[in-house]
């Protein structure tokens, strides 16, 4: 135990511990936060500290200042990933947004990872050496009422039309045009209920909730641990209109359009990493990945990360991914910021957790819900849906809601 009472300074202790079992059964009704996949994670209690930004570089500086400051005391030198973390949660466009982009140090965190597991305390006073209890199984909330939210059906179609418009004009190829859902409950909505349920449906994606953001996504933006800076490019497969199966298989061998996006975003997804890696690779070939009715094509782009490379430095160059915004993703988010009616907030903008020598793990996602702030019966659900120059919009519109009910199944509301 770390005992110094009346000192400034943030005091942290962690130590080995068995593996815990499933991270999500610590995970408590309020303050609480997690990145888990396949059973490997982190999961963060209680607060010490929060810094409230505009920017993943921003958020870099004051972490990077703060955990300096950070009295650490720990049996595990040197695993990456052990130790004081801060979980961070971004808004997709904060000049659009009412969401503020934050991080937050947890007061206790419960990892597990390649085989280690760790219990890491903190504390102004001094540190407890008393781990987390296993917490009582969340209860659902009874569902009272779902509604359309800022955007309904017809008038995601009509903008999905004038998107049409703006991608015969120029060469943007694609734009990710979202449409949200309100859910209300009877009884304030456990997150763990939420996390517990998309663990159990999709177990080898990455599920997640800082500070209200829940969700469950097979993109990881941007994995730099143990020297290796890894980041997953996809492309959203064909649409409602077209013979699927056909057109995958072509893709899968490289062949047609949609492999020819799928390569312009791996090259993309490569020169953004490029800065911070010595060298650079990736599969001549995609992989193919499921989420929520929609066929992705995947490749991992992997490099070895330069000396003091930092995880949040390489969020903000591939923040806005093409995956969320669409391709060019900068061109693609000035079309949104000119025509998408509804603030995603922090849903699919990067979110994930950093350590003190700046390793840590990022996701984004197409797909998420955001707990409501000052309404906890109440949650935002939003769903995107890509949108190309020649697709037929009604058919896009009927695969959207086609996502929609199987993401509100996905996170059991």
């Amino acid at each position: 135990m770390i005992i110094n009472p009346g000192s400034s300074r943030l005091r942290a202790r962690t130590v080995a511990v068995r593996d815990p079992g499933p991270l999500e059964a610590y995970l408590t009704p309020t303050r609480s936060m997690c990145l888990v996949h396949s059973g490997e994670g982190v999961v963060g209690l209680g607060e010490v500290a929060r810094f409230e930004t505009d920017s993943p570089d921003a958020a870099d500086v004051w972490w990077e200042t703060f955990s300096a400051e950070i009295e650490d005391e720990t049996e595990m030198p040197g695993l990456h990933g052990t130790g004081p973390i801060a979980f961070g949660s971004f808004a997709f466009d904060p000049d659009r947004s009412a969401s503020p982009s934050v991080m937050i140090v947890p007061e206790t965190v419960i990892g597990h990872r390649a085989g280690y597991s760790w219990v890491t305390q903190m504390s102004y006073d001094s540190v407890d050496a008393d781990p987390p209890r296993i917490q009582a199984p969340p209860r659902p909330s009874e569902i009272t009422s779902v509604a359309d939210g800022v955007i309904g059906v017809q008038r995601w179609r009509e903008l999905a039309t004038q998107v049409q418009e703006i991608l015969g004009e120029g060469d943007l190829e694609r734009v990710l045009l979202m449409r949200d859902t309100m859910v209300r409950t009877a009884t304030p909505i456990d997150p763990r209920w939420l996390v517990e349920t998309l663990i159990r449906r999709e177990p080898d994606a990455w599920t997640y909730l800082v500070e209200g953001a829940i969700g469950v996504t097979t993109k990881l933006m941007v994995g730099d641990l143990d020297g290796l800076l890894r980041t997953r490019a996809l492309t959203h497969g064909p649409t409602g209109n077209h013979s699927t199966e056909g057109r995958i298989l072509d893709a899968l061998r490289g062949r047609g359009p949609i492999a020819a996006e799928h390569r312009r975003t791996v090259e993309w997804s490569a020169e953004r990493i490029a800065p911070f890696c010595s060298a650079v690779r990736h599969s001549p070939f995609p992989g193919l990945v499921w989420a929520a009715e929609e066929q992705l094509l995947s490749t991992d782009v992997t490099g070895a990360a330069l000396p003091g490379t930092r995880s949040l430095a390489v969020v903000g160059g591939l923040h806005p991914a093409p995956f969320v915004s669409g391709l060019p993703p900068w061109k693609a988010a000035d079309t949104l910021a000119e025509v998408e009616e509804v603030d995603r907030g922090r849903i699919t903008g990067p979110l994930g957790w950093v350590d003190r020598d700046g390793d840590g793990e990022w996701v984004t996602d197409w797909r998420g819900a955001q707990i409501d702030g000052t309404d906890p019966n109440l949650a935002h659900v939003f769903t995107g849906q890509a949108v190309s120059r020649d697709d037929d919009v009604d058919a896009l519109s009927a695969e959207l809601e086609a996502k929609l009910r199987a993401t509100l199944s996905v996170v059991g509301l």
